[in-house]
């Protein structure tokens, strides 16, 4: 009897362990495998991700991280980091970042772009007449100027200057020395102009002044007008088409080593006469007028002759006039001897002999 009722239980326990087996081993065998991931490729280079994976997802994952576009000055400068976002393409296309990735697929960030500023034009009519800017001659005219400027960061891109109406030529000419100083020829050169009672203007060079400054000194004290020629005077390509900085270097450098000796100079001659607006601009911005010419002597080619500079000066020179003749750059003998014989002729023409101001 007891052994029967222990049969009863065994197989009563039995039953319900497979019972609660039987789920178990049902769902077992149900399993299925895991889905594999899939293979994507960044600038080149494989990356798995779970099948399903949208392309936002990715992007975070993955860190792709295209740079955005900038908003920059007209200088190159950066005004805002972020004005037009990166985007990464998919296959070559623009997805939104809701897609989501298929094995395979090949994935490209595209850095934003950089944006320059506009540009906006600021028109001033300036007080009283004025000489030209860039200067050619004495004449003076009421002016208008012109200035580009960056719209947001109001930097000066170019200056033009405008002349209104007409203007009549004083009983002037204006004696210009270009390149120096020069040991011996500038010397030479304040001699005679010392004798003949004419104070002219010398347009020096930077490097010049530095390694003569008494002879710098020499053209201050005797009363002629000192201008900006440049520190270095290139000659390489023609001064307009240099750098932006590099044209204010230029400028700058030569206003400091004449501050150094006490003369501000607020007049500018580019090496060679080639300006744009940005070299007019470069010249506003520390205070200097670009002044050039009207009569070239031509002192500067070998072959020059004191009576061929002498006549070629005379018959050009008219009212108002700016002469081009040099105290540097190479033996300036010839220039020497010619000035008496310019100087005379001019008066002779009932023209007075002024500095430039």
């Amino acid at each position: 009897m007891a052994a029967g009722w222990l049969r009863r239980g065994a197989l009563a326990r039995s039953a319900v362990f497979l019972a609660v087996l039987a789920p178990v081993l049902v769902a077992a065998g149900s399993v299925e495998e895991p889905t594999p991931p899939i293979t994507v490729f960044v600038g080149g280079r494989p990356a798995a991700l779970a099948p399903g994976t949208r392309l936002g997802t990715a992007v975070r994952a993955l860190g792709i991280r295209p740079r955005p576009g900038r908003l920059l000055d007209v200088a190159g400068h950066v005004l805002l980091p972020r004005v037009q976002p990166g985007v990464v393409y998919v296959n070559g296309l623009p997805v939104p970042p809701s897609t989501v990735l298929r094995d395979g697929d090949r994935l490209l960030p595209v850095d934003g772009v950089d944006e320059t500023e506009g540009v906006r034009r600021v028109v001033t009519r300036l007080p009283g007449r004025r000489p030209g800017n860039p200067q050619f001659t004495l004449r003076t005219w009421r002016l208008e100027r012109i200035r580009v400027v960056g719209r947001f960061s109001g930097i000066v891109v170019s200056v033009r200057y405008r002349p209104l109406g007409r203007a009549e030529p004083p009983p002037a000419v204006a004696l210009t020395f270009d390149d120096g100083p020069w040991p011996g020829t500038t010397r030479r050169l304040l001699g005679v102009l010392r004798r003949m009672h004419v104070r002219a203007t010398f347009f020096v060079v930077g490097r010049q002044v530095r390694a003569h400054p008494a002879l710098l000194r020499a053209i201050a004290e005797a009363g002629h007008a000192v201008g900006n020629h440049s520190f270095t005077h290139p000659t390489g390509r023609p001064f307009r088409m240099l750098p932006p900085d590099r044209i204010r270097r230029e400028l700058a450098a030569t206003d400091r080593a004449l501050a150094r000796l006490g003369v501000v100079p607020a007049l500018f001659r580019p090496p060679g006469g080639s300006y744009d607006g940005r070299v007019l601009a470069a010249a506003d911005e520390l205070g200097l007028r670009t002044v050039l010419w009207d009569v070239d002597a031509r002192d500067w080619a070998p072959d020059a002759r004191p009576a061929v500079i002498a006549r070629d000066v005379l018959r050009q020179v008219r009212p108002g006039s700016i002469v081009l003749l040099h105290d540097g750059g190479g033996d300036g003998g010839a220039t020497v001897r010619a000035v008496p014989r310019i100087v005379r002729g001019i008066r002779r023409l009932g023209l007075r002999l002024v500095p430039l101001s």
